[in-house]
């Protein structure tokens, strides 16, 4: 990778600690191809070697909790604000952060604006399957969708798909209740339609809760709001098998066991979905990725990582084209 990426790093984008975020950095800039600018309150750095990352004060970190106001959005002290206002003036390439999801999305859509032929932003996230890895956008951005909504989220899914996995054609499928074309509400049924018609997509129809895991599959469609239930519920369900796996395996005295040890630490990585974090904000005039509020050092590094890869995949070039 001959050009460095710039990457602009909230440290005040964890619950597990601005350490987390600065250790997930310094991983990070250790693989090469990086410049990163950590954001956030001196007390975070203080003493610290940041092994080749640069430092900018925000003395402002927003709370999780904190709810959106005008006076919180013209706020620059904020780190969120300060990384978003990075992007915008072209002093970096992408902005990370596992802050306040809400006040991250409302700042990029404020400061950078929309792409030019985009109405409306979604969340695209990554969902780990034996095959490779699903991309499932919107989950929560615009949960009042209408079909040139969702339109735009199959054709930025598949530009993202192209940019970070070397994808040519990637398949998108359209998430509904059924496979046939007549299939679910006004919306799906009207969106099923747009999408047979692009050109730009390699859509392969409506897919099932089920297929989303499936290999025949890489970019899955979805409202905001069915988006957020869908990736809510996975989240659930995964942590729930995790916790009675280890349980079991506990009563049967198996947790020394060096292959049962390999295999189960295996498993908690893969269904770990901070480990999955890294989602993109498609739409804005920026890259700007969010990650899972309680990922650790391992979850930034790869963050960091994806914007970086998406930058260099030039993504945001992908994503103005007609």
């Amino acid at each position: 990778m001959s050009t460095l990426i710039r990457v602009a790093v909230d440290l005040s984008g964890s619950e597990k600690g601005p350490a987390e975020v600065l250790n997930g950095a310094i991983l990070a800039h250790q693989e090469g191809g990086l410049e990163i600018i950590l954001v956030g309150q001196s007390s975070a750095v203080a003493g610290k070697d940041l092994a080749g990352c640069s430092f900018i004060e925000a003395p402002l970190a927003i709370p999780m909790s904190e709810k959106i106001s005008r006076e919180l959005l013209r706020n620059p002290d904020s780190s969120l604000f300060k990384i978003v206002r990075l992007v915008q003036e072209g002093k970096v390439d992408a902005a990370v952060s596992g802050g306040n999801t809400a006040c991250f999305v409302a700042l990029a859509t404020t400061l950078l604006g929309t792409i030019p032929t985009v109405e409306r932003s979604g969340i695209a996230i990554f969902l780990p399957k034996m095959s490779g890895t699903t991309i499932l956008v919107d989950v929560g951005a615009n949960t009042a969708a209408v079909p040139k909504h969702l339109v735009s989220y199959a054709v930025m899914g598949s530009y993202l798909h192209q940019a970070l996995f070397g994808s040519k054609k990637p398949r998108i499928g359209l998430l509904n209740v059924g496979e046939e074309e007549t299939k679910g509400s006004d919306l799906y049924r009207e969106t099923h339609l747009l999408l047979k018609q692009d050109p730009r997509l390699n859509f392969i129809g409506n897919v099932e809760g089920h297929d989303i895991f499936d290999p025949k599959v890489d970019v899955v469609v979805a409202d905001g709001f069915t988006g957020n239930c869908i990736l809510k519920t996975t989240e659930g369900v995964a942590e729930d098998f995790a916790s009675f796996l280890k349980e079991e395996i506990v009563k049967k005295g198996l947790e020394h066991e060096p292959a049962v040890a390999e295999i189960l630490g295996k498993f908690f990585r893969r269904g770990d979905f901070a480990e999955y974090s890294g989602g993109f904000l498609l739409g804005v005039s920026g890259l700007c990725v969010i990650i899972h509020g309680r990922s650790g050092a391992e979850a930034h590094r790869k963050a960091i990582l994806r914007a970086r890869d998406a930058a260099a995949g030039n993504l945001m070039s992908r994503l103005r084209s007609p």
